[in-house]
């Protein structure tokens, strides 16, 4: 049946295999289960699922066994050495041969080929022949008789025979989880999946997306965005809307939970619907955590860390456990690099695996230190994060590389160790993606990060992998050096190395697995080699464990708040590939201020020769076309330059993305500064003009008021030494022409010199920080 199922692995235990002894003692009545499961390719066995059921031990003596198999199979095969009816299994072969459904007899003293004997029941012989021809013979019997069979098997109906005992059904436990289960799928039936979340998980609909992204947009400055950018956005987040809506799992349910909580503890009271208090919320999220269970460090469909829920979970860890020491194992790699199988393979978790996009956001999940371990180690227990995979196909473009830079610097600087995992030899991606975590950690220097990483190459079946990348390793270093030097010149700071920022050793710490399966999946099995790596990656972690003390909850609860609200703040580096971009960037911002400040001052030389101009009432209106008619000279200039920096620049290859957006901010500047100066003349103009009208009115104005002076002298000359009444009568005369001269003159307009400054400067530097100039001051005027 081995080699039925799978040539080249023991599916079932037998005599031949490590360990076995001839008194069967543990094996002697066990059935064994084992499914054969199709590829849908032309060298499949068989072409449907088939479940082979093994009886170890004889036959005859276990007759129990032996009724439950034969009422369930689609095909009895018995192995015997001879038909005699003088055998004392003879009784149970007769009663198989009468029995309806197929039946294919093996005989070990037989040299026969496959015959069969009546329809339905075979023979063939075993003795002397080629193993693999019996093989050959076997299949095709066992799938002429499948193809002619009705009768299919379901494990499941094995539990309604009296003699099974099932978990589901005795235990109590099992039995509340198993109703507490079908209540849930009962809810889903009949539901379109693309529907259940918007029905079920209300909290995690549009209204959380936008509150999400509006709460990054707070706490960073935002960039110009192209229309066809926003289309293009537009597109892409449509599907992955489908996407996200498709999927539903624990989770979500937990981060409804988890939203739930939020939400009340903002307002401080319960929901309406809500039967339980909210502040027990996080206690059973702590106690999924301690059995085991992953829980959502950050949001992946939304991108948010919920820093409240987690918080108040950790302290309910906290006051369940104790404030023990974690030790933070995080893992980052390309999408599909078996980051997830590699962590349940050392650890025994049960992480989600698949092929494409499975993990989403981060999970953390518990994993308690063996009372063994413990007397090496300092820290209760090891916290492994595991992390969605970076560089998703699903969702390509820019707003990713953002989202990806952003995660990768969460979970590096969240972890005490990080393993970089890497599908191949290639380190390139994960070069660039480590390059702009570096540089995030150097900028945000009020969190106090040192962190350390192992790079894991997987599916590298060579066996001098290790001693034919020596060169390899050797250049990641120089230009992981390179990087961190030119990141920290950017950021002002005294690093050198990149193991000043994260600690690495390049000689120690790179790992090469070989690939996962032995042959092709699903029938292939797991590959000794992948084992003894898990083995040798675990004791590497071990050491690195060894030398540190770990954190306890409550600096991690802290650490996980910093971490978030830094990263917030940070917008700039997370937007670029590497720090060879930023460099670029940033150079190519210093040419922009330059040419944005030679259209401005030619442009204020304009402007002062025409105000004279105007002053002395040489013109008497300005046009934009005479205002471009001035600038022309410049602006070639300007554009002339513009292309030698793009074309003839040393980093010309990368500065050519930016090139259109960069000449459209130019053209807008030149634009902007042309109606600017154009609505600044025209106001000197006006005021020229206005001036010329006031001084006429201030004549009048003067004659008139000459004149009623005179009327209401003569008309108080009899009450001339009445003072006060003289005065009041004045002052009421002077109050109604004043309001009549001012009635018709434009209101004077306050100007605000420091707001204008920074819209000035923040147009000009687009990367510098500007958010928190409401709350500190720049500079001073006097």
């Amino acid at each position: 049946m081995n080699s039925l199922i799978n040539e080249k692995h023991n599916t079932f235990f037998h005599r031949n295999c490590p360990g076995s002894s001839r008194t069967k003692v543990l094996m002697d009545g066990v059935v064994e289960i084992a499914w054969f499961c199709p590829s849908g390719k032309n060298t499949d066995k068989f072409t449907d699922c088939v479940a082979f059921c093994n009886l170890h031990g004889d036959t005859g003596d276990h007759e129990k066994q032996l009724k439950i198999l034969t009422e369930m199979a689609s095909v009895n095969v018995v192995v015997l050495p001879r038909l005699d009816r003088n055998e004392r299994h003879t009784t149970t072969i007769q009663n198989l041969y009468r029995n309806p459904k197929p039946l294919i007899c093996l005989f070990t003293e037989d040299e026969c080929t496959v015959t069969e004997m009546k329809k339905g029941k075979y023979k063939i012989g075993l003795k002397d022949r080629n193993q693999s021809d019996v093989s050959e013979e076997l299949r095709k019997t066992i799938e002429n008789c499948l193809s002619e069979s009705s009768s299919t098997f379901r494990l499941e109906d094995v539990s309604k025979l009296s003699d099974i005992r099932v978990d589901e059904e005795d235990e109590d436990g099992c039995r509340r989880g198993r109703e507490a289960a079908q209540k849930m799928i009962n809810l889903l039936e009949k539901k379109d999946l693309t529907k259940v979340k918007e029905s079920f998980l209300p909290c995690q609909g549009k209204l959380w997306h936008q509150w999400s992204q509006k709460n990054k947009e707070l706490h960073r400055p935002q960039a110009d965005i192209t229309e066809m950018q926003m289309t293009e956005q537009a597109d892409l987040e449509r599907i992955s809307e489908e996407l996200q809506a498709a999927a539903f799992g624990l989770e979500h349910i937990m981060r409804e939970i988890g939203q739930i909580y939020e939400s009340c503890s903002s307002v401080k009271k319960n929901k309406k619907d809500l039967k339980y208090n909210f502040s027990s919320l996080p206690s059973l999220a702590s106690e999924m955590m301690i059995s085991g269970f992953p829980l959502e460090l950050m949001d992946g469909d939304a991108a948010h860390v919920p820093v409240i829920w987690i918080s108040a979970v950790l302290d309910e860890l906290i006051r369940k456990l104790g404030d023990q020491r974690v030790f933070v194992l995080s893992v980052l790699g390309i999408q599909s690099s078996g980051k997830s199988t590699m962590l349940n393979a050392m650890f025994g978790l049960q992480f989600a695996v698949s092929a494409g996009q499975c993990t989403r956001g981060a999970f953390m999940q518990l994993v308690r230190v063996s009372d063994e371990m413990r007397t090496l180690l300092t820290f209760d227990y090891i916290l492994v994060v595991d992390t969605e995979g970076l560089r998703a196909l699903e969702l390509a473009g820019r707003s990713t590389r953002h989202h990806d830079n952003e995660l990768a610097t969460f979970v590096v600087g969240l972890g005490n160790l990080t393993l970089i995992n890497i599908f191949g030899e290639n380190p390139s991606e994960m070069q660039d993606i480590l390059q702009i975590v570096v540089q995030a950690f150097l900028r945000m220097k009020k969190v106090r990060l040192n962190p350390s990483c192992v790079f894991v190459h997987q599916n590298v079946s060579d066996v001098t992998a290790e001693e034919k990348n020596m060169e390899g390793r050797r250049r990641l270093q120089e230009k992981l050096d390179e990087m961190t030097n030119l990141a920290a010149k950017e950021e002002v700071c005294d690093a050198e190395s990149f193991s000043d920022i994260i600690r690495f050793d390049v000689q120690n710490d790179v790992k090469y697995f070989a690939q996962l399966w032995e042959g092709s999946p699903p029938m292939a099995p797991p590959n000794p080699n992948y084992c003894e790596n898990i083995q040798e990656l675990k004791k590497t972690i071990m050491s690195h464990a060894s030398k540190s003390h770990g954190m306890r909850l409550t600096h991690l609860k802290d650490r996980i708040k910093d971490l978030w609200e830094a990263l917030l703040k940070e917008r700039f580096v997370f937007s670029f590939r590497n720090s060879l971009e930023i460099s670029a960037y940033r150079k190519l911002e210093t040419e922009y201020s330059k040419w944005s400040w030679s259209l401005r001052s030619a442009m204020m030389e304009t402007e002062n020769k025409l105000h004279n101009k105007i002053e002395n009432e040489a013109i008497h209106e300005v046009e934009e076309t005479d205002l471009q008619r001035e600038l022309k000279k410049t602006s070639e200039e300007v554009e002339k330059s513009m292309s030698e920096f793009f074309d003839k620049d040393t980093d010309a290859d990368l500065l050519i993305q930016w090139k259109m957006s960069f000449e459209t901010k130019i053209k807008d500047v030149q634009e902007n500064i042309v109606r600017e100066t154009k609505r600044k003349l025209n106001e000197v103009l006006q005021q020229r003009d206005l001036k010329k009208k006031i001084d006429a009115q201030r004549t009048h104005h003067e004659n008139t008021l000459l004149e009623k002076s005179k009327e209401l002298a003569l008309k108080l000359k009899d009450r001339a030494n009445d003072e006060k009444t003289v005065k009041k009568e004045f002052d009421l005369f002077w109050k109604q022409c004043v309001k009549n001269i001012i009635r018709d003159s434009p209101a004077i307009k306050e100007i605000d010199i420091l707001t204008d400054v920074k819209i000035l400067l923040s147009d000009i530097y687009k990367s510098a920080p500007v958010d928190h100039w409401g709350k500190a001051r720049i500079f001073s005027l006097y």
